[in-house]
């Protein structure tokens, strides 16, 4: 049986492929080199970030971010690797862009007339 998607479901997805989209571009990768490095279907990942309903397997999320470098390369001092142990939404929060930063504030000085 399959499950429908509700509109919550598909705005989280196509927000998902956005991010994937915005690190693409800042790491200058196209989806050709992002499928041979993820072993993911380079079709999906252009219908995925043309704005499609493409799922998006936890696999993929953990080489992509191995793709792109988003952990740090420290040295193992155990067997399991950390990124197998990360939940989607970790994944996620490492593959979307950093937060915009905020208005500026003006100094108390400015604000005096």
């Amino acid at each position: 049986m399959i499950k429908a998607r509700s509109e919550d479901d598909e705005k989280r997805l196509k927000s998902d492929w956005q991010a994937i989209r915005w690190r693409m571009n800042e790491r200058r990768t196209d989806p050709t080199k992002l499928s041979k490095l993820t072993g993911y279907s380079e079709s999906d990942i252009k219908k995925g970030i043309g704005g499609e309903l493409i799922p998006i397997p936890l696999s993929f999320l953990r080489n992509a971010v191995r793709a792109f470098r988003l952990v740090e390369a420290r040295a193992k001092t155990y067997e399991e690797d950390p990124l197998d142990l990360m939940s989607y939404e970790e994944y996620m929060e490492l593959i979307k862009p950093p937060p915009a930063m905020p208005p500026r504030q003006g100094n108390f000085w400015e604000l005096q007339d």
